[in-house]
This record gives structure tokens, sequence and C-alpha cells, in this order.
């Protein structure tokens, strides 16, 4: 495997040749007629399942073996539900999946076929909401392998090949794009993405740390073949602003509202959910040559060597104080080792091979989960769904050492595959590995990967161990793409073309308008592709225009005049006035805050300002001889306090009371605690007359925080406390932002989370007081943080004059002294607007003044 500069010695998995092992090699001995016995019983390993598909399922997604029959498997991956009366009848995902293991094999007559068939036959423009991740690694992944394949000549697979692969990749990519149209009032893509129609207008905004890491590889490549760098950009954009998330120990949770950027799972592991977030930051280092991914990934590699390795193992712990959570082995760990060799951490990827394959050795497959402390299954996630990652990882480690050990444990893994998976009709999931009872699925990635894995294990005169051939990098689903300098080039001073549609209509700005050393280009030249990419698909009729709507439409405010103050999540504010004019302006989690001003038949002006974080915290204090106080969350879809409602003339929206500065304690609400009944609030409350005019307590659990509160709301409630009361075990602490429910309820009243530990605290401070025949009097508290600077006084940079300034100007901006980032600043609009900005974690204040 090809290493760029000064790594070339620690990646090792072609060069090295020695490495500790803790078995006699001699004991492991396998002869080279041993070794192509085995390399032929892998052979008909693939072909029995390979058959068996295309017989029985093909063109279907997946097989299913037991009753030799299909199933349409990619409109259900990553749990995503099945679009109600979709048509969808699969893409051959299998057969897709399996194109570069057909060449691995050295089937040439059979990868010409399935390539032709591909081409001919597959079309993308169809109903079914797929998972991003998934679609990402198994399709885009598959296509762009094969395509490298088939256009090398000196393979000569495929003569007379034209690009087609890649022409159906290029479509398939600008139909995933469609997860990133969102992205300037969200941080990351959403997880689920309609191939026809793009987002669901009611679209769930969670995702998993893997879903945002794991595209850049292919989105990357994709780039690189067709000269469209958008693909590119957005996810290294993702990436990036994920890095920006993690914990002060550098670790990363699991889950997260994918609009705020705000941890819904704060476990760190290296298993599911986050597994192959590590994989895609040193490969994409290795193969887009920047050093960022090098330090981002070595900074985290060693946060989970630190905190989560345990001897040889790996647990999951909370990733702000990396006190374990979760004392388990998870089976998408078994990746790890193979990582390791790639890293050069050669002894501790052996140790924990061993330690992952003594599991294997006991069950004759690797459970979903094992608990470590106990030494047995998990209750329920006792299956096995012929997962490849140890077979993987078993291949890095043979061809880092040419150990024979490995070899073995290839042998090892292949009987237990045939004496338990394997059926008439292919090889079936084990549903649980204790029993050995089947499940009747044969999961695309045991052809793509298990197979090719194992099949190069066994087989070092393989293309793809000759010179010439092995600069290659294996993606998470085990394609093969290409390494090249060139592409180091490329990708370094990547920049998207320009665009007449982007650079018409802007002003030649002089130097004295902005505070930056030069003005960004807006709109972005990302920006237009994407614009110009749904334009093209709604006029193509390949999706409905109102699924294109742009920002504008989506959270624009109407204003015009008067003062308004207003909380924006995730960034970013629109703003449009009576006459025409709009402001936008966006922080997503970067260090830069885009400010774009438009006046109707005027050149839009577009300005940029370093932007810096704070922090806004939320709390509740219990009022009694026994004060208590304790940390809660706030809920970003519901209203602040509301000090005054603007006239209908002015302003359609009421004015949350803005926060004190200087990290004053600001109480917005006070009143008597009363416990909603039923107490988890999911149907209408059976005692509106006890919570109208106080706040409610409400237990988590059942149903969306939204309903819950809409509940409260009907009922009388001035504010709501939700009580995260059913926590697992270990996270008696956690407590996070409450996001919406992705329908337009509008929530009316103030609502915030506390803990289990807290809620309990809280509930019994309730229950003495019930007992006293006393009420407990309870505030709702938020202090707003200046961020900690090493000089105690900040540095003001006037760029304008602070009456009288020119239209289109910064008057006033506050730099913190620590780094120089904008905490504040003061514009002056085109249409003489002034909108002060005030930005507290992730979160800007905006007071507008519109004459």
């Amino acid at each position: 495997l090809y290493c760029p500069g000064p790594m070339r010695l620690p990646c090792v998995l072609l060069l090295l040749t020695l490495g500790a092992t803790s078995a006699d090699p001699h004991d492991s001995y396998m002869s080279r007629k041993e070794i192509d016995e085995m390399r032929e019983n892998v052979k008909e390993m693939f072909y029995h399942g390979y058959d068996s598909y295309m017989k029985y399922a093909f063109p279907h997604d997946e097989l299913k073996p037991l009753s030799a029959t299909h199933t349409d498997s990619l409109a259900e991956l990553g749990n995503a539900k099945k679009h109600e009366g979709s048509t969808y009848e699969g893409v051959a995902m299998t057969l897709i999946d399996s194109l570069d293991t057909l060449a691995v094999i050295g089937n040439k007559t059979e990868f010409q076929k399935a390539v032709r068939w591909v081409v001919e036959n597959v079309s993308f423009d169809v109903d079914v909401r797929v998972n991003l991740f998934e679609a990402n690694i198994r399709l885009l992944g598959g296509l762009l392998s094969a395509h490298h394949l088939a256009s090398d000549e000196k393979l000569n697979l495929m003569p007379g090949y034209q690009d087609e692969l890649l022409a159906l990749a290029h479509d398939l990519g600008n139909r995933l794009l469609a997860a990133f149209k969102d992205r300037y009032n969200r941080l990351f893509p959403y997880a689920w993405v309609n191939l026809k129609s793009g987002v669901d207008a009611n679209e769930v905004s969670d995702t998993c740390t893997a879903g945002v890491g794991t595209l850049i590889l292919e989105f990357g490549l994709l780039s690189h073949y067709t000269g469209d760098y958008v693909f590119y950009h957005v996810t290294k954009q993702a990436l990036d602003r994920l890095w920006k998330l993690k914990s002060g120990k550098a670790l990363f949770g699991n889950t997260l509202d994918g609009r705020t950027g705000i941890w819904t799972n704060h476990n760190a592991g290296i298993g599911a959910g986050i597994d192959s977030f590590y994989e895609y930051l040193f490969k994409a280092y290795i193969m887009f040559g920047d050093d960022r991914f090098k330090n981002m990934f070595y900074t985290t590699y060693n946060a989970v060597i630190d905190n989560l390795k345990s001897g040889p193992w790996y647990v999951e712990a909370d990733m702000n104080s990396a006190r374990p959570t979760h004392i388990q082995f998870n089976s998408l760990q078994a990746f790890w080792p193979g990582l390791q060799v790639l890293v050069g951490d050669l002894d501790q990827a052996i140790e924990t091979q061993d330690a992952f394959f003594s599991v294997w050795e006991r069950y004759g497959a690797l459970p979903e989960r094992y608990l470590l402390k106990s030494q047995i299954l998990h209750s329920t996630e006792r299956y096995y769904p012929l997962r490849p990652e140890i077979v993987e990882s078993t291949y890095y480690l043979y061809r880092a050492t040419k150990d024979p050990k490995y070899l073995r444990m290839g042998q090892v893994m292949w009987e237990s595959l045939n004496n338990h998976s394997r059926v008439d009709h292919g090889y079936a999931s084990i549903r649980d590995v204790k029993s050995k009872t089947l499940e009747d699925h044969m999961t695309s990635f045991f052809l793509a990967e298990l197979c090719k894995y194992l099949y190069l294990l066994f087989d070092p005169d393989n293309f793809l161990h000759q010179e010439g051939h092995d600069r290659f990098l294996f993606t998470t689903e085990g394609h093969i793409l290409p390494l090249s300098t060139l592409l180091h080039d490329e990708m370094l001073g990547a920049s998207l073309p320009d665009s007449e549609e982007s650079l018409e209509d802007l002003p030649a700005l002089p130097e004295e308008t902005y505070t930056c050393a030069k003005p960004p280009e807006l709109p972005s030249p990302i920006d237009v592709v994407m614009k110009r990419i749904w334009r093209d698909r709604v006029e193509g009729g390949m999706m409905d225009g109102s699924s294109a709507q742009d920002v504008q439409e989506t959270c624009g405010k109407q204003v015009s005049h008067g003062a308004l103050n207003i909380e924006v999540g995730a960034g970013s504010f629109f703003l449009q006035h009576k006459s025409g004019e709009t402001v936008h302006i966006r922080n997503l989690g970067t260090p830069t805050v885009e400010i774009v001003n438009q006046v109707p038949s005027e050149p839009t002006l577009a300005l940029a300002l370093d932007g810096g974080r704070g922090v806004m915290s939320y709390g509740i204090r219990a009022i009694s001889e026994d004060p208590i106080d304790v940390g809660a969350s706030v809920a970003l879809f519901s209203h602040e306090p509301l000090a005054k409602t603007l006239d209908s003339q002015k302003s359609n929206m009421a004015c949350p009371i803005p926060p004190k500065k200087g990290g004053a304690e600001q109480v917005f609400i006070e009143g008597y605690l009363r416990r909603a009944q039923p107490s988890l609030a999911c149907e209408p409350l059976a005692n509106p007359s006890h919570l109208a005019g106080h706040i409610a307590y409400v237990d988590r659990g059942e149903c969306t925080f939204v309903q819950k509160i809409l509940n409260a709301q009907a009922a009388g409630a001035l504010g709501v406390i939700v009580g995260n009361v059913n926590a697992p075990r270990g996270e008696e602490e956690a407590h996070f932002m409450m996001g919406g429910d992705g329908t337009d309820r509008i929530v009316g009243v103030p609502a915030v989370m506390i803990s289990k530990r807290s809620a309990t605290r809280l509930l019994a401070k309730l229950q003495k007081a019930a007992d006293d025949g006393t009420e407990m009097d309870v505030q709702m508290t938020r202090t707003v943080h200046s961020a900690i600077a090493e000089e105690s006084t900040s540095t003001m940079v006037t760029t304008g004059r602070e009456a009288g300034a020119s239209p289109g100007q910064i008057v006033e901006q506050t730099l913190k002294a620590k780094d120089g980032k904008v905490d504040s600043f003061h514009y002056h609009t085109l249409g003489a607007w002034d909108v002060h900005v005030q930005e507290s974690n992730n979160v800007f204040l905006l007071s507008v003044q519109a004459v």
C-alpha cells in the first residue's frame, strides 16, 4: 500500500516482513499446496453465494438463502423506513457491491458480463429512501472500484470500456448530494435521502459519527474522476465541522443532531456508529496527502489508546469524562487491528486481533456484542450477519507479518462459515451464535468483503499483490480505490471552477469595506454548483421543484421595522425586509462568519469575519429551605420567555429576552413545579387545572419531546422540565439538547431537559413539599459566559464610524485577546438596517433595528 511523505515507514502493510507473534510460526506452518487448496475453497464459497444470488435474487438487492427468494433491502439499510407506496424493486445491490470481487478472483468473463448488465439496466431514478452511508459505501464505492479496474489498460479486464460506470456513479453522486442541500441551516448532511425526490420534508435530523465521517474517499475520488469538486468539498467541510465537536479529551460521541451538532449520544468507542470515522481520517491522508487529516487522526487515535483501551480490548466511555459506560466487545470493532497495521502500531494490532479471534473460536462466529466483565453473550445482540471485519484484519496482519498463524485463522473462519452458515442456496446470517439458529438473509458485503479478503489471504500471486498494481486503498466496504501522488497535488490545490453565474453580480469591493485580508467570492462556487445541480434535476423531471427550495423559503423571517431579538440555532439566520432586502448571516461550526447582504437590482455584498465561540448554559433552581441547583439543556424548538409581542404590522414573531452578558445569571421564568399526569405526557394531560400557570415536570420516553411539551402547553403550563429518567446505566448525568420532530407544530413555551440524577433530586424535593402541604418554587435560569482569554481585556477594532457609517460596513467588532476571533459585531446593512450579533455556543443572538 502506498504511503505519502514522512509516513512511508510506519505504513507497513505490504512492506513489513517481520513482527512479534504470540505463537511459534512452525506450529501454524501452511504449505504452498495447502494455501492453494484454501484459495480454491474460498473461490468455491464465493461462487456458491454468488450463483445463488444470481439464480434466486438477481436483479433485486440481496438474497434470502433459506427461502431461495430476494429482498430489496437497500430501502431498509440503516433502519430506514420504507417509503409508503414505493414501487422500488431493487438496483442489483449485491451485484454492484461484488463487481470488483469478480475481478479479484480472476473471472474476467463474468466481470465483463456483469458490468455490461449494470450499465444497460441500472437506473437510480427510483423512488426509494436510502441511507447515505450505506448507499455511498456499497453502491458508489462499488461503481468507482469497478470503473477503476475496468479502465486499467494493463489489467485489460474490459476492452472497449468507455467510462460508462463512471457516468452511473456521477448520477448517483448527484442524487446523494441532495443530503447536503440544506447545509446553511444544518451542520451535517441528512442521514437519509430519496434517490428520486431528495430529502423528505419531515426527515429526521439525527446522524452518527461514522455517517458523517465515512464519505470523503468515495466522494473525493468522484471529484477526481469527473472534475466536479463539489463532492470533495462538501464531505471535507462536513469532516472539518465534525472535528470541531470533539471533547476536551479528543473523543467523539456516537450520534448527534445533524442540524445543530449537539451530541445526542455521548458514548465514545471504536465500534458501531463511529468505527469507519477513524478509518477514513487516516485513509483520507493516504489518499489525498493532506497533513491535516494525519494530524486529526493521530490526535484522536492517541485519545482512544489513552482512554478506551483496556488490555487488548476497547470499552465505550463518556466522551467528556472518559468514564466507562459499556464494558463490552462490539463486532464492528474487529476492523481496528487492520487499521493499526496501516498506522504501523503492529504490536497492539497483534494483541487485539488475538483477543478478538478468541471470541470467534469460542462461538464459531463473532456475536454482535460480548460482555467483557462476565465473559458472556449480550442478552439480545447475539447475531452474526456475516460481518467481514475480523477477516479484513487477518488479511492485513498476514500481509504485514507473513506469520502463518493468520492463514490458520482464515482457515478456521472458512470452516466455521461452512459448518454453520452454508445452506443449499447460499450463506445465511446467524441469528444466535450460541444456538446457531439462522436468519434468512445473505448480506451483500459477504461477497463484496468477506470473500474478497479471505481469497486474497490465500492468493499471494493476485494482481493486487504485484508491483505496478499495488498502489491502492481498500474502502470500508472493501472496494479498491487507486492511489497516486497526482491525486495529492490535485486535491491539495483543489478549487471549484469559476462560473459566470457565480461572478457576474459581484461588486469590486475596495479594501476598506471589509475586515478580512481578502473577501470571499460569494456566492461560493460550491453554492453555484449546488444550485445548478438542483435546477438541472428539477428541469429534467428528476424531482419535484418543491424539494429544491432554498434557504429563503425554509428559514426566512419577515421584518418590517422595530427592534427584534432572536436566538437562532445552527449558526445561521436569514432576514428579509418588506422592501426585498435580505441579510443572510451564517456560521456553521467553522471559524468564518459569512454575511451576504442584497438589495433588489443592486450587486450583492459579501463579507467574511472570523467567528469565536462562547457558552450559554441553562439551569434549574429549586427554592426551599435546602435549595438545589442543577444543570439543564434547552430545547432548540421552544421559544425563550416572551418579553413582548410586536405589532402584527411590524413583525410576525415574538421577542425572547436577550441574555445578559459577562457571565451574569438571569432568571427567565419562575413558578411552582407541578407534575404532569400521566408523567410521560404522550397524550392529553389529565390534570390541566393543576398545571395551568405553573411549570410542568414530565418524564422522557415513548414519544417525541415536541409531543410532550405541546401537551403541557395545551394544559396551560408556563414552561416544561423534562427529566431523563430512562437514561441507561452509566448515563445518569446525561442530558442533551432536545430537537424538533420534523413537523411544523409550534412550541410556544420554554423547555429544558435535566439528567436522571438531577430529576431524582428534584422529584424528591417535590415529594417532600407535597408531604409538608406546601408548594415548591422553581426558577429556570440561563447564563452567557464569555470565552476565557489569556488577557483580561478585549481588543476593539472599528472599521467604520459608529455614527453615520456607510451602508454595507462592519461598524464595530469585538475581538477576543487570546486568538483574535470575532465574539460580536455590529453590521450596517445596505438598506440602512443595524444588525447587532452576539454568538454563543453555536447560537447567534441577533438584535435587528429596521428603520
